[in-house]
């Protein structure tokens, strides 16, 4: 009789310990199960907000669950990278990481963050074209690269330029850019790139290497020429533009992109679980649609490539900042 309570006893705790196990794998794999929210480190309406929110609103789909927006912006991005490093690692919050953001501890005087440490990476989502343009009615004479570099040498202190920012992959590359021609080129900037546009026009400033969305519309009005993109192959909407490649530009490397991260503890799982959503999201040709209508160029990389391109760019982007005096006090 013993026993035969005994075997009972032990019955009913190994089929409980069954009926748990489940419960506790589903609780363990079951993310997401609520609402997620995603930081974009900028003002509403500018480019990073607009392709964040298509982001948002496609990952809200694909993983059926509310994707909230939070803009958190100041400090190049790095008040709102700050605040996703302080957020729980469970994969429920996560931000847009931009070049600004990447670039603020070279930039700023005390370093917000260390990217190679405080955060993991989902996956990269888009890069931003960059196309350097010229005034076309007061420097008719600046048709590419090469010409460019003329102009410059035949000035006694070099020629200026614009960009959106100090600190901007476009104000970063074009000091490579300077270097890789031996020309003197000296930057001014503006507080964004509409009033760097503006500056341009004028004829206040010669050149300016913008995103493409921002000088696009003037592009095609005839008040600015296109004279080299930084892309791999030719831009769509600039068919007969020549990329910096095809220019014999080293610099043709930095480019600049965006992707997604997560705090630093969050489980692997997690944001494989995200990663993969994120993968499906940019290949989807309605996402990829939206974006490119706000300048942003579907390109999806993982977790760990988006991890190694932080070093990269990292190692990159300090070293031009350094040279360069960049830094603030």
């Amino acid at each position: 009789m013993k026993l035969l309570n005994k075997l009972t006893v032990l019955g009913a705790l190994m089929l409980s310990q069954c009926l748990v196990a489940p419960v506790a794998s589903a609780q363990k794999n079951d993310f997401p199960n609520k609402p997620l929210n995603f930081i974009v480190p900028f003002p509403p309406g500018g480019p990073t907000d607009v392709a964040g929110r298509v982001l948002a609103d496609a990952l809200g789909k694909k993983l059926n669950q509310t994707v909230v927006v939070e803009n958190k912006s100041g400090a190049s991005g790095s008040i709102g990278i700050s605040q996703l490093i302080r957020s729980k690692p469970d994969g429920y919050t996560v931000a847009g990481l931009a070049a600004p953001s990447l670039t603020a501890p070279f930039i700023l005087a005390q370093a917000p963050y260390d990217l190679e440490k405080d955060i993991k990476s989902v996956g990269t989502a888009y890069i931003t074209p960059l196309v350097i343009v010229v005034n076309a009615k007061k420097h008719p004479d600046i048709t590419d690269m090469k010409s460019l570099a003329q102009a410059a040498k035949n000035s006694k202190d070099g020629i200026n330029y614009t960009s959106a920012a100090i600190g901007s992959t476009a104000n970063l590359a074009m000091e490579l850019i300077k270097k890789d021609l031996g020309i003197k080129m000296t930057h001014i900037p503006y507080r964004g790139s509409a009033p760097a546009v503006t500056a341009l026009l004028a004829g206040d400033v010669p050149v300016m290497y913008s995103d493409l969305v921002a000088v696009l519309p003037q592009i095609k009005a005839g008040n600015l020429r296109p004279i080299a993109v930084n892309t791999d192959v030719r831009l769509e909407e600039l068919p007969d533009v020549p990329t910096l490649k095809e220019q014999d530009i080293q610099a043709s490397k930095a480019v600049s992109w965006s992707g997604l991260v997560v705090p630093k503890d969050t489980p692997d799982a997690t944001v494989k679980i995200l990663s993969d959503a994120l993968a499906s999201v940019v290949n989807d040709p309605d996402t990829q649609t939206r974006l490119k209508a706000v300048g942003a160029y579907p390109y999806y990389t993982n977790s760990q490539t988006m991890q190694d391109t932080i070093a990269r760019d990292s190692a990159i982007w300090s070293g031009v900042i350094e040279e360069n005096n960049l830094r603030q006090n």
